[in-house]
């Protein structure tokens, strides 16, 4: 069974998420002090009372899931979280349209003459989420007069956006094609809408779609999903899984006949996952395409319950990690898959849309793979390529990023030498615009139902949930935690009346001794990498802690270099950053000033590690409470006191670090302190380290 290649050393195996979905779904055979273990009893996951639940789980025939999302806004983020998102809301995702005029009020996706393209909804696929969340009435207001013209853009055929401007979607020149009528951007707002739908209860998001479905159902079989651009063929999985969304809402069968057309015209993620090779091709090997390609086989599995689906899934999550993963999470794509050299870029498009696949392929299969996963590229990939402001970004990243300026490397795709500069528009435009649904739906998703009436927090962060359980008590939970920084997390439990219910807590596969208290008291002593089930009659003000320890620990990556990491995060190497404004190149940029980061100390160092006791090398640090904004580094609240040796012959290589000495490697220079700081609080760094021979 694999375990993701280089993951971490000595990685805890986990179950294969089949029978994942089987424990999860168990009934509570085992009691200590009315808590639940999991138990080796199980019984089949469709004998569950879906009746227990009010939120929406998979209808029959298709295959049961173990979790199912809340209402948007239910979640709400505290601490660290709710700052990240005001500064989202005081950011770009609030004022992209007054930022970047192609999403403003000539916008197609407004009826204006301007762009139909994706840019649109992509910006609305974080605003929407962003605005409810935070119930901040401007942004609703931002985004409302895009819903109110798509929905009433719904034709009597059923098609529905921007028109083609002869109004036959095969005519015209093929770049208006693709901009006016392809099946591509459509998915984007089916996501908008359905987000929306969530949040308001508006039932025409279900008559658009349902009708936009039947006119698919019609002409899907002339004109398929490649018809214009292949986009729409590689990121059809987008596509069917709005398709189940909308069955389990009403229930029409022609959806289940659509949905395998669907799956029949998008590119064969299972076997290419299944059989994955180097030479697959531009689309195939595509970053972006490749982040939602991931979960299309696990979204098909809804309906086959064919377990070749998820195989499929483990040996391509396993293939990337191995032949093109970074130790940030993340694999290269630059824009195509680039192998594991850690000067190769990642798309932000990608981290973001990596992190989408990985909430959906949770949801549906409970396996805890997907959230570790998850987490650790969500706090180190993504704060790392966004500015503290969120008034620029990166388009590329790099794990060993030792100067940002406009120049050429390596990478594959190249834009006017602006791919690592931090501004609105460096690199190409469409992460500018997609960026923005990377906070939002991780907030959402850190509370789940679960189908057995009860919540679950699978993945952790200051927040506070408002949901029902058993089917109709309200119940209120407040998640207190400085995590990732820190190892305990605090629920409040406070329902309207006492109430039984399981409460699911995700063990990472990196805690080893982990325990969970109930009002003080020590009542699970869980093995790591599995969910625990805590399940008792809950009064107001009861508590529940979480203690997950977090140990030093490393892995393995290019050129045998050494990744250094605590809980979800990753550490590296805190280099001095001078910002330079400067003028961006592009026609289209002309005017914006984007941002260089030079060093002004060393990156080119070594580290001494016992590789057999790594807790023995560093020295953890706690320095201050984690503040407000933990994501800079002169704020965050941990550091590693690290020991290590310049190496000389390291050094710059076409404008970025050069290639890593193999490891281990031997220095006469003299033994220095160095400082770690987390990933995510970087701009310039060294996370994947040579190791220097004692």
């Amino acid at each position: 069974m694999s375990s993701y290649s280089h993951i971490v050393d000595a990685a805890t195996p986990v179950l294969p998420a089949v029978l994942l979905l089987v424990l999860f779904a168990s009934s509570a055979a085992c009691r200590t002090a009315d808590v639940a273990s999991p138990s080796s009893e199980t019984e089949p996951a469709s004998s569950l009372a879906e009746s227990n639940t009010p939120y929406v789980f998979n209808r029959p025939p298709l295959n049961p899931n173990p979790y199912a999302s809340l209402p948007l806004g239910a979640v709400k983020p505290q601490g660290w979280l709710l700052e990240q998102l005001h500064r989202m809301a005081d950011g770009m995702a609030g004022e992209l349209d007054d930022l970047y005029p192609l999403v403003g009020e000539s916008n197609g996706w407004l009826g204006g003459d301007g762009d139909s393209w994706e840019r649109g909804p992509y910006w609305l696929d974080g605003l929407v989420p962003l605005a409810y969340i935070l119930g901040d009435s401007s942004l609703i207001r931002k985004a409302q007069p895009y819903i109110e013209w798509t929905l009433a853009s719904s034709r009597a055929d059923g098609f529905f956006g921007p028109r083609p401007e002869t109004g036959d979607i095969t005519s015209g020149p093929e770049v208006q094609r693709a901009n006016k009528a392809d099946w591509w951007p459509r998915m984007v707002m089916l996501k908008v809408l359905q987000q929306y739908n969530e949040a308001t209860g508006d039932d025409r998001v279900l008559d658009l779609m349902t009708n936009y479905f039947r006119y698919q159902a019609e002409h899907l079989p002339e004109q398929p999903l490649n018809t214009w651009t292949r986009w729409a063929e590689m990121r059809g999985g987008e596509n069917q899984a709005s398709v189940y969304w909308l069955y389990n809402r009403t229930g029409d069968d022609f959806l289940l006949e659509l949905a395998p057309v669907l799956f029949g015209q998008t590119h064969d993620w299972t076997n290419d996952f299944l059989h994955y090779k180097s030479d697959q091709g531009y689309w195939a090997t595509h970053g972006v395409n490749v982040a939602m390609g991931i979960k299309q086989p696990v979204v098909n599995f809804i309906q086959t319950g064919d377990s070749t689906h998820l195989r499929a899934v483990e040996r391509g999550l396993d293939y990337l990690m191995r032949e093109h993963g970074q130790v940030q999470g993340m694999f290269s794509g630059d824009e195509n898959l680039h192998g594991t050299d850690p000067t190769q870029g990642t798309e932000l498009c990608t981290v973001v849309e990596l992190m989408f696949s990985l909430e959906n392929m949770a949801r549906i299969t409970g396996d805890t793979r997907y959230l570790d996963h998850l987490e650790k590229v969500a706090y180190n990939a993504l704060p790392a390529q966004i500015a503290d402001d969120y008034m620029t970004r990166q388009y590329f990243q790099q794990p060993n990023q030792v100067l940002i300026n406009i120049a050429n490397r390596n990478f594959i795709t190249v834009h006017d030498n602006t791919d690592l500069c931090f501004g609105v528009l460096s690199g190409y435009p469409c992460c500018t615009t997609n960026m923005h649904q990377g906070w939002p739906k991780y907030v959402h998703n850190l509370w789940m139902a679960s189908r057995d009436g009860g919540l679950a927090a699978l993945l952790y962060g200051s927040s506070e949930v408002d949901a029902m359980v058993r089917g109709d008590v309200p119940v209120r939970i407040a998640e207190e935690t400085g995590y990732p920084f820190e190892e305990t997390i605090r629920f409040t439990i406070v329902p309207e009346r006492p109430v039984n219910f399981p409460l699911h807590l995700r063990i990472p596969a990196w805690s080893e001794g982990a325990a969970v208290y109930v009002n003080g008291e020590v009542v699970q002593q869980p093995q790591s990498g599995g969910i625990v089930r805590v399940e008792r009659t809950w009064n107001a003000g009861d508590v529940v802690e979480l203690h997950l320890p977090m140990a030093i620990r490393t892995s393995r990556w290019d050129e045998n270099a050494l990744g250094i990491e605590r809980g979800p995060l990753v550490y590296a190497l805190k280099i001095d950053e001078r910002w330079q404004q400067v003028d961006m190149p592009n026609p289209a940029m002309r005017g914006e000033n984007g941002w260089e980061i030079h060093p002004e100390t060393p990156w080119n160092y070594g580290l001494l590690v016992d590789l057999e006791n790594p807790e023995a090398s560093f020295e953890f640090v706690q320095e201050r409470e984690v503040s407000e904004y933990p994501w800079q580094p002169d704020a965050v609240p941990v550091r590693l006191i690290a020991r290590g040796k310049r190496l000389p012959e390291w050094t710059l290589y076409n404008n970025s670090a050069g290639p890593l000495p193999f490891s281990p490697v031997k220095s006469d220079n003299p033994v220095e302190e160095l400082v770690l700081i987390p990933y995510g609080a970087t701009a310039l760094r060294i996370a994947e380290f040579p190791v220097i021979t004692p």
